[in-house]
């Protein structure tokens, strides 16, 4: 039975990839890392999407990453899986092979440079070949932007098309547009921007943020709070971790993956994608992140 969407509130964290010093996928570091996200209490894994350096994967390896976090996560949160690809078949494979090895959802941002015409198609047949809920990524700085109304008439015109992760620029007002023009066919949106506008998007009506997870667990405190109705402390613990998911926007992956080996999950800060090494300064700042956000870690052992 899959995983209802509706109760993936708050972190959907995103796995980077480990790659060994031989340019391989660590699959053991891989699993510690999806149990690293379970015990950190995020709700739903999204996988592999831009943090995890999807479009530098081969076709094996996109797999392998839907594989084992469904594995590890065993039904304890969401999947889901992304099958965007560049054709339609390809989409339809990757949709596939993610529902039998348990996604509880996919995940496609339409490819660049098409028209309106080519993603429905593109978006009817990746419904057409799951029973589980298709999210939309709609995405302004990569593949094709959709304006709310389209994204309306996908999920009221394709069966499976239920949810969106709405971060078009300016995303916090993005959303607000998608809400003010939405039906009981969009059962739910999700935001992105690293968790940076957790306040505005739940404001707003964003259930959850599609982050990376090396501070999964802050990011699901804080979402906690709103949720429970502590707005005012919920918004206080973001601005005091803020400076912890703003230096990723500015470090990208390489940070992440620091960060993650100082929390005993990652090895090393291996990447495919081209990206300066971490220097002294980049170093120092990062302890002193730590110093700052220690008091609101969990204790997270795998």
């Amino acid at each position: 039975m899959p995983y209802d969407l509706q109760n993936a509130k708050g972190s959907s964290a995103i796995p980077m990839t480990p790659f060994t010093d031989n340019d391989q996928i660590d699959e053991d570091i891989l699993s510690r890392e999806i149990e690293f996200i379970v015990q950190c209490g995020s709700t739903s894994i999204t996988t592999p999407v831009m943090v995890s350096e999807f479009e530098t994967l081969s076709e094996s390896e996109r797999k392998l990453m839907v594989r084992i976090p469904c594995e590890v996560a065993n039904g304890r949160l969401a999947v889901i899986a992304n099958v965007a690809a560049p054709c339609t078949p390809q989409a339809v494979d990757y949709a596939e092979y993610a529902e039998k090895c348990g996604a509880d959802a996919v995940i496609a941002m339409p490819p660049a440079g098409v028209d309106f015409a080519f993603i429905k198609n593109y978006f009817q047949k990746i419904s057409n070949a799951v029973t589980i809920p298709v999210m939309i990524q709609n995405h302004s700085a990569a593949g094709t932007m959709l304006q709310p109304t389209q994204v309306i008439e996908l999920c009221e015109t394709i069966e499976q098309v239920k949810w969106v992760k709405e971060e078009c620029q300016p995303g916090p007002v993005s959303i607000s547009n998608l809400m003010a023009v939405r039906t009981p066919a969009l059962e739910g949106v999700m935001s992105g921007y690293g968790s940076q506008y957790a306040p505005l998007d739940f404001a707003r009506g964003a259930i959850a943020s599609i982050h990376a997870c090396e501070w999964a667990d802050l990011v699901q405190q804080t979402w906690n709070l709103f949720f429970a109705g502590k707005e005012a402390e919920g918004r206080q613990l973001h601005y005091a971790i803020m400076p912890a998911l703003q230096l990723e926007g500015l470090l990208g992956m390489r940070y992440a993956k620091e960060v993650m080996i100082r929390r005993g999950i990652f090895t090393n800060t291996n990447m495919r994608k081209g990206s300066r090494p971490l220097s002294d300064d980049d170093m120092r700042e990062i302890d002193r992140i730590f110093e700052q956000v220690a008091p609101y870690m969990r204790d997270v052992r795998v």
